[in-house]
């Protein structure tokens, strides 16, 4: 693909591009030397007589095993239809209130000896159509401390993408994250990935992931690259205890130029910028469950040296079971305090780049593992005028609220 024209690549770019074909060589060549190199292990006890189908708890999927028992196969899914209220100062195309499904996944993954596992999962809820959102194979090369996963996957580079959209306390990912996912970038993309833990303990996990950096979840399912650079992401995980866990993650990428659009929850354009070129973003995130209490926060910011460009924003979280649990049914309040930030040097006169800001107040009843009423109260605010249809200027809030009902299994 042409780039941005007039753009001159440095010594340090084509030492970049040169480093960037050595991981992936690396990446490929483990798969190649190690994908057949495991074998179970013989204990030289005969292993119990595996369950030969069933249910797994808290939506883990309907589960058919082998007679051996080397073999698994899983199918699960989930529907998330949402309504949506919110104030007609949006000036959204649509009419509101609105209803309309968020998602609507459909899940296979196969296992044999917890060495080797196929997954895909379809989404029918995009407003494209039927999408691949992950589609992938596996190999453990060195068991729980050296994988390889080859195909679309979900980039490692965000703790809250990361999770499973069933799994989230709120209806919505935080701005600032699908403010990125929408260039598209930290989304399910395609491409070659190492992960495991460093320690016995499982205590440190990393993640050395390139990929192509051109798709995403709600997007196509299958798009090649549109340039002659990759993504490269790494992440680090530390997790001491079942009670804390600190993430840390940097992505570098070049890229054609693309639309960098702030949102709010209801969909309305706030403030959107052209980057294009290098990119350099950092993640941190922090997590810990005290109890019925869940604490949780996550940090990000995006450079854009070539557009002279940068963005910022991130959440923090406090929510507390105040009766029950996901396995057994129960009721779980929380809040949610978050910001993002555009600025840019040199940028057009309409570009004001100030900050949107967003509070959640929300509740998460789970009637039983397998169903959940998630409703989210949500007030933005900006503090300057933006550049689009987004109307909450000069400190006035704007209110959205969504209702969900999601079945799992």
């Amino acid at each position: 693909m042409n780039r941005i024209p007039n753009h001159d690549f440095n010594q340090t770019g084509k030492k970049m591009n040169s480093f960037k074909s050595h991981v992936l060589g690396l990446l490929v060549g483990l798969s190649a030397t190690a994908l057949f190199s495991q074998a179970p292990a013989d204990s030289g006890l005969a292993p119990a007589a595996p369950k030969p189908a069933g249910l797994t708890a808290k939506g883990g999927g309907v589960f058919i095993n082998s007679e051996d028992g080397r073999g698994v196969i899983r199918f699960m899914g989930y529907a998330q239809p949402v309504f949506m209220l919110t104030a007609e100062s949006n000036k959204q195309a649509y009419k509101v209130p609105t209803f309309f499904v968020r998602r609507a996944r459909a899940d296979f993954k196969a296992e044999y000896d917890s060495l080797y596992t196929l997954f895909f999962e379809f989404d029918a809820g995009t407003a494209a159509g039927t999408s691949l959102v992950e589609g992938y194979t596996q190999a453990a090369l060195i068991k729980d401390h050296l994988n390889f996963r080859l195909g679309k996957y979900i980039q490692p580079f965000s703790a809250e993408n990361l999770r499973s959209s069933r799994a989230l306390e709120t209806v919505e990912r935080f701005q600032a994250l699908n403010t990125l996912i929408g260039l598209p970038a930290f989304d399910a993309n395609i491409g070659a990935m190492l992960f495991g833990t460093v320690d016995a303990g499982k205590t440190l996990k990393y993640y050395l992931s390139v990929n192509n950096g051109t798709n995403t979840a709600a997007q196509g399912g299958n798009v090649k690259d549109g340039n002659s650079d990759k993504d490269m992401i790494a992440r680090l995980e530390f997790a001491p205890n079942k009670m804390f866990k600190l993430g840390a993650a940097y992505d570098y990428d070049k890229e054609k130029a693309q639309t960098l659009a702030m949102k709010s929850y209801s969909g309305a354009v706030y403030d959107s910028l052209r980057v294009y070129g290098a990119r350099h973003a950092v993640d941190v995130d922090a997590h810990a469950v005290l109890g019925k209490l869940g604490l949780d926060a996550e940090w990000l910011m995006a450079m854009f040296p070539d557009t002279n460009a940068a963005f910022q924003g991130g959440y923090a979280q406090v929510a507390y079971w105040v009766k029950g649990s996901e396995a057994e049914g129960g009721w779980e309040p929380l809040f949610r305090a978050e910001y993002s930030k555009l600025s840019a040097d040199n940028a057009p006169p309409e570009v004001d780049g100030c900050t949107m800001m967003a509070f959640t107040l929300g509740v998460n009843w789970w009637a039983n593992q397998w169903a959940r009423w998630q409703v989210n109260i949500i007030e933005e605010t900006t503090s300057g005028k933006g550049n689009a249809v987004y109307a909450a200027k000069d400190g006035k809030f704007l209110p959205t609220a969504f209702a969900e009902f999601q079945i799992k299994f």
